[in-house]
């Protein structure tokens, strides 16, 4: 009963730290700019994919992730460009907004990969957020930590929407966890 309430406790964390609507990246819940720090950058402009690599650092607002490589990944133009005036050429295809912008679809985090928010932390060696499916998916000596909470598994397994969380060990293994229970008042032995 104390590994449900701890595994619980764990999920509506990760839900909250999640938290996001479809189509929309948020690593905090109170959404807003993204900012972000890295040794390298790299731009492929034809497959709308930012790599930044080398100590990279994502912030927004209160939470953080951090791995040694993220790839995001946009969403393409869906807007048509505007119609020419009569008699003159059409501007052409919708052109990109440029390095890196629109909507983020997904984002991959390899190596030592953590999500930082006050009081609670996950960590694992990969990491990918879909938000066509509204969940996030570590993967590889996962550690998830809410206060002195902690729970092991080899993978774990968030579904935004549905609030579910699962977290998996690897084969012939189990999930592990400590919680620490708040306490209350003393008891008198009366």
């Amino acid at each position: 009963m104390r590994l449900n309430a701890m595994v619980l406790a764990a999920g509506a964390f990760l839900a909250a730290a999640f938290a996001a609507a479809p189509a929309h990246a948020q690593l905090s819940e109170n959404g807003g700019p993204v900012s972000y720090s890295a040794d390298n950058l790299e731009y492929f402009d034809a497959e709308r994919r930012l790599v930044l690599t080398g100590d990279v650092d994502i912030v927004q607002n209160d939470a953080r992730l951090r791995a040694n490589t993220i790839t995001l990944y946009f969403s393409s133009s869906t807007s048509a460009p505007p119609a020419a005036p009569a008699g003159q050429a059409s501007a052409g295809p919708a052109q990109s907004s440029g390095l890196g912008s629109g909507d983020i679809e997904r984002m991959v985090a390899d190596g030592e990969v953590y999500y930082v928010r006050p009081a609670q932390s996950a960590r694992g060696d990969h990491a990918v957020y879909e938000t066509s499916a509204d969940s996030v998916t570590f993967t590889g000596n996962v550690v998830v930590a809410s206060d002195e909470n902690v729970i092991r598994g080899n993978t774990l397994v968030l579904q935004i929407g549905s609030r579910r969380t699962t977290i998996r060990p690897q084969n012939g293994q189990r999930v592990r966890g400590v919680f620490v229970p708040r306490h209350g008042p003393p008891q008198s032995n009366s």
